[in-house]
C-alpha cells in the first residue's frame, strides 16, 4: 500500500464537494465570462490512498469493495488508442473514501471479463471521463454485446451543462472576422482545474504503457486521473440537477454503448472497387484539368507568380487566384470563384466554369475515396469512423477520421460511392431513415394545426405546400411544383430571409425565382402555417427574457447567470452569452436549435433502444445524420428491419405526440442500394 497526498495552501475538505455549497450572490451584470476558474491558486487538496493490486484474490477484494460502495471511478491506461489493435494495461478503480485500486491487467486472469460484468451492473455507478474510450477496450475483449448500465461520463455531463455556451475572443491577424468563438475545454485536465482548482499533470499520458515493468510514477499518474473522477461527479451531478438536465445527461449515457458499437464494428468497404473508382475519378479530373489549362493557354493567359513557389506557365485549377484572374480576363465581372458564382457563369454558357465545377466535384470525391483507403483498419479491412455525441452545439453527432457525416448521398455519384460499402458474404445491410423528420419536429414545436393534421392523415406535406403556393388542387400538383415547395418547407421552417431563401432554392434545388417571387412564397408559406410564424416570434421574443443558468468553478462554487436559452422537446438546452450588452443568440439559431436538438434527442433515444433490443449476431455499424445502418445475417435481415422500423415509429411518435413519426427501412446488399 502506498499513500499519495498532494497538499497546497488554503486546503479545504474534499468531502465537502459531495454536498451542495451555498450559492454566492449573483453578478450584477449579465455579461459574465464563464469559461473557467481563471488564474486560481492551486488550493484543492487531493489525498489518495493508492493500493496496487497483485493477484486474483486482491483483485476480487477490490471489486467487492466497489460493489459495497455502489459507485466507482473507472479509468484505463492502454498501449494505444485503437481498441482493435492495442491492449489495456492498467485499470484504476477509485472509491468515495479516496482509495484508488491500480491493477496491472496483464498479471490477472480475464480481468476485462470482470470489468465487462461490472459495466453491466445497474446498481453500481461507473464514473469516467470520455468513457467511450475505456468501455471500447472492455467491449472489444468480449464475445457478446455488453448491456452496459449505470454509466456517468464527466465529459458528456459537462458538455450537457455548458449547453453550447461560448465566449468571444479577439482573433489574431483577422481582417474580416475580428472575433472568434471559444468553447470551454472539456478535457479531464480542464475539468479538474475548473471545478477543483487543481492542476492535473498529463506529462506521462504518452509514456510507454506497454513496458515490461511500469514505474511508480506511471502508476501514481494513473491513480490521480481516477482519483478526481468522483469529486467531479459530485459537482456535475449537482450542476445537472440545478439546470434540470439530469434526464438529458442520462440520455447521452444510455446512447454511449451504441456509439461504442458503431466505432468498433465499422463500415464494410469494398477496397478493390474503391481503388478502381478512385483511379477512374483521378483520370477524369486530370483530363478536365488539362482541358482547362489548354483553354487558358490558348486565350493567352499567364498566371501571376506566387511567392515561395516554383513558377508554372499553366493555370492551376486548384488555385482560386488563377481561376479568378482568368475569368476576369475573359470579361466576367465576378469577385469570387465560389460554387454559386461558377454556377451562374455555367448557366450563362461559360463552359470553363461548368468544367471547373465538374473538376472540383471529381477532386472532392477522389479525396474522399483516397481518405477511406488510407483509414481502412488493418485488423478487419473495415472503415471505423469516430463518432462524437456532443461536438455540435445543438447536440447532434459529429464524426471524423473519416467524417461519416460527409459521405455523399445525393445524385448518382453519391449513390455510386455508397455502393462501395457492401455487406460481407452471408450478410445484408439494413438502412433506416426517418421520414420528413424536420417537418414533423417543427409541426410539434410550433403546434401548427395544418401541419399536424396533414401528418395525422398521411398527407404529403410537400404536395400540400405546393398546392397552396401554386393555387392548384392537390391532385394537380406537378413534380416541379412539389420540388419548389420542398425548398420552401426546408428553408422557411428555419426562418430564412427572402434573399437567402431565393439563393438556397437556386443552389440546392435548382429553382429560379425573383426576389419578389421569393417574398410572395414566404408570405404564402407563413399564412398557410401560422403556427410556424408564431413559433418564430416566440423564439425571437425569448431574447428579452433570459433565464438563470448555473455554472460552477473552484473560485466561486455554484453560481448562475441570466442567459438567453432555447430548449428541445425533451428538455435539452442551448444557452448564449453576451457581448456589449447584447445576446450572442441569432434569430435563426433560436429557430433551428430546438429542431436540430430534438432530432438529436430522438436519434439517440432510438439508438439506445435498438442497441438493447438486437441479438448479438446483428450489429449497429453506422449513423449518418438521421440514418441508422445495421448489419445482419441474411436469415435475420427482414425481421431486424421490422424491429428497427417499429422502434423508430414508437419512440418518435412518443416524443412528438400528437405528430406521428414514420421511417423508411430497406434491406440492401450495399448502402447505395
Amino acid at each position: 500500500m502506498s499513500l499519495l497526498t498532494i497538499w497546497a495552501p488554503g486546503c479545504i475538505n474534499p468531502v465537502s464537494l459531495y454536498h451542495s455549497q451555498p450559492e454566492p450572490k449573483k453578478r450584477p451584470s449579465s455579461q459574465a465570462t464563464l469559461s473557467g476558474a481563471g488564474d486560481l491558486p492551486q488550493v484543492f487538496p487531493l489525498s489518495l490512498d493508492i493500493i496496487e493490486v497483485h493477484g486474483q484474490e486482491a483483485w476480487a477484494s477490490a471489486l467487492h469493495e466497489v460493489e459495497a460502495a455502489g459507485i466507482c471511478g473507472l479509468d484505463l491506461e492502454t498501449t494505444g488508442l485503437d481498441p482493435l489493435s492495442c491492449r489495456a494495461r492498467l485499470a484504476q478503480l477509485s472509491l468515495p473514501s479516496g482509495r484508488v485500486y491500480v491493477a496491472d491487467l496483464w498479471e490477472l486472469e480475464a480481468p476485462l471479463q470482470d470489468l465487462g460484468q461490472l459495466s453491466e451492473r445497474s446498481d453500481i455507478k461507473k464514473v469516467g471521463h470520455n468513457l467511450k474510450f475505456d468501455l471500447a477496450f472492455i467491449q472489444a475483449s468480449q464475445d457478446r454485446r455488453l448491456k452496459m448500465a449505470g454509466l456517468f461520463d464527466t465529459m458528456l455531463a459537462s458538455q450537457v451543462c455548458w449547453a453550447g455556451y461560448y465566449d468571444l475572443q479577439k482573433a489574431s491577424k483577422a481582417i474580416k472576422n475580428l472575433w472568434k468563438q471559444k468553447l470551454p475545454e472539456q478535457t479531464l485536465q480542464a475539468l479538474t482545474e475548473r471545478h477543483l482548482g487543481f492542476s492535473l499533470s498529463k506529462e506521462l499520458q504518452a509514456s510507454n504503457w506497454g513496458a515490461g515493468t511500469l514505474s511508480p510514477e506511471q502508476k501514481a499518474y494513473a491513480a490521480r486521473d481516477a482519483g478526481v473522477l468522483l469529486p467531479l461527479h459530485a459537482i456535475l451531478q449537482e450542476l445537472l440537477q440545478r439546470n434540470n438536465l439530469i434526464h438529458i445527461a442520462e440520455l447521452e449515457f444510455r446512447a454511449l454503448p451504441s456509439v461504442i458499437e458503431l466505432e468498433l464494428q465499422g463500415l464494410p468497404l469494398d477496397a478493390q472497387a474503391c481503388r478502381a473508382m478512385m483511379e477512374e475519378k483521378k483520370a477524369r479530373a486530370l483530363a478536365i484539368a488539362q482541358s482547362l489549362q489548354a483553354e487558358a493557354q490558348n486565350a493567352g493567359f499567364e498566371p501571376r507568380r506566387k511567392k515561395g513557389k516554383k513558377y508554372s506557365p499553366l493555370l492551376n485549377p486548384d488555385s482560386s487566384q488563377d481561376v479568378l484572374a482568368f475569368l476576369q480576363s475573359q470579361g466576367h465581372n465576378i469577385s469570387s470563384t465560389g460554387e454559386a458564382s461558377l454556377k451562374d457563369l455555367a448557366q450563362a454558357d461559360c463552359s470553363f466554369a461548368g468544367d471547373l465545377l465538374q473538376y472540383r466535384r471529381l477532386a472532392r470525391q477522389k479525396k474522399f475515396i483516397e481518405d477511406w483507403l488510407l483509414k481502412l483498419s488493418p485488423v478487419d479491412d473495415r472503415l471505423h469512423p469516430g463518432y462524437f455525441q456532443l461536438a455540435t452545439r445543438a447536440g447532434r453527432f459529429s464524426s471524423k477520421a473519416p467524417n461519416a457525416q460527409q459521405i455523399p448521398k445525393r445524385g448518382e455519384d453519391g449513390q455510386a460511392m455508397r455502393r462501395l460499402f457492401r455487406a460481407p458474404p452471408g450478410k445484408r445491410l439494413i438502412k433506416a431513415d426517418f421520414s420528413g423528420i424536420e417537418l414533423r419536429i417543427m409541426a410539434r414545436l410550433s403546434n401548427d394545426k395544418t401541419m399536424i393534421e396533414a401528418f395525422q392523415s398521411g398527407q404529403d406535406l410537400h404536395k400540400l405546400t405546393a398546392s397552396r403556393l401554386a393555387g392548384v388542387p392537390l391532385d394537380q400538383v406537378t413534380k416541379a411544383q412539389r420540388q419548389s415547395a420542398k425548398s420552401a418547407n426546408f428553408g422557411l421552417i428555419y426562418g430564412v430571409s427572402a434573399p437567402r431563401f431565393r439563393e438556397n432554392a437556386k443552389n440546392e434545388y435548382g429553382i429560379e425565382m425573383s426576389l419578389e417571387e421569393a417574398e410572395k412564397v414566404r408570405d404564402t408559406f407563413f399564412s398557410t402555417y401560422p403556427g410556424v410564424a408564431s413559433f418564430h416570434l416566440w423564439q425571437k421574443t425569448s431574447k428579452r427574457y433570459p433565464k438563470n443558468h448555473f455554472f460552477h468553478n473552484a473560485e466561486r462554487g455554484f453560481y448562475s447567470s441570466p442567459l438567453v436559452c432555447s430548449s428541445t422537446l425533451a428538455g435539452r438546452k442551448r444557452v448564449w452569452g453576451w457581448k456589449d450588452g447584447r445576446t450572442l443568440a441569432r434569430d435563426t439559431e433560436l429557430y433551428n436549435s430546438p429542431s436540430q436538438g430534438t432530432g438529436a434527442d430522438l436519434l439517440k433515444a432510438v439508438m439506445s433502444e435498438v442497441y438493447s433490443s438486437l441479438p448479438d449476431e446483428v450489429k449497429m455499424i453506422g449513423s449518418v445524420h438521421d440514418e441508422l445502418i445495421l448489419e445482419a445475417p441474411e436469415a435475420l435481415a427482414q425481421d431486424m428491419a421490422s424491429l428497427l422500423l417499429g422502434i423508430m415509429r414508437r419512440v418518435g411518435s412518443e416524443l412528438l405526440s400528437p405528430v406521428p413519426v414514420d421511417a423508411d427501412v430497406e434491406v440492401l446488399d450495399s448502402w447505395g442500394g
